[in-house]
């Protein structure tokens, strides 16, 4: 069996976590719902499936190169809610605390990060699987590439993918 990278997409599993679980505080009266939700999903990720390593994935702050492209892009995008936004900032402090090794580049998104290091992972014999419940990540499922969606708890490859929308990743 190939060694195993798993890449989460911090940003898409803290935004679900902040709107499925209920407010959650610590005793500062801080919301950390998003956050408590995104470890626990990496907390089980880890000690289900025991990938050779994992990496989670950061959207920095600022524009990219797309909205640079687009001056439209995300513009009908709804602004974040404070209580997230606060934790977003905590969630890459938590990933370290938790001995995780984080990604991220100014100028880029999370799903930009892990498709290059999927791809990279692929091309020196590793397989790669990308932790996100974002459905455009499915165009890069390919030979070496899965993408499991946690929420769902599902893994989608290629025959998936073209099952479930009648058209392959490619």
């Amino acid at each position: 069996m190939k060694p195993r990278l798993y890449l989460v997409d911090a940003h898409a599993y803290l935004h679900r976590a902040y709107h499925a679980l209920p407010p959650l505080t610590n005793s500062k009266r801080e919301p950390v719902g998003a956050l408590y939700g995104f470890a626990r999903t990496v907390i089980q990720i880890l000690k289900r499936d025991k990938p050779e390593s994992l990496a989670v994935c950061f959207d920095t702050p600022g524009p990219t190169f797309r909205h640079k492209a687009y001056e439209g892009y995300k513009a009908t995008r709804k602004e974040i809610d404070p209580d997230l936004l606060a934790q977003l900032a905590r969630a890459k402090p938590l990933a370290e605390a938790m001995g995780l090794a984080c990604v991220e580049k100014v100028g880029y998104e999370a799903d930009d990060i892990m498709a290059t290091l999927a791809r990279k992972a692929v091309a020196h014999g590793w397989d790669a699987v990308l932790v996100t419940g974002d459905k455009d990540a499915l165009q890069l499922v390919s030979p070496g590439i899965r993408v499991f969606n946690a929420s769902k708890n599902m893994f989608m490859d290629a025959p998936q993918v073209l099952e479930k929308f009648g058209i392959a990743p490619a």
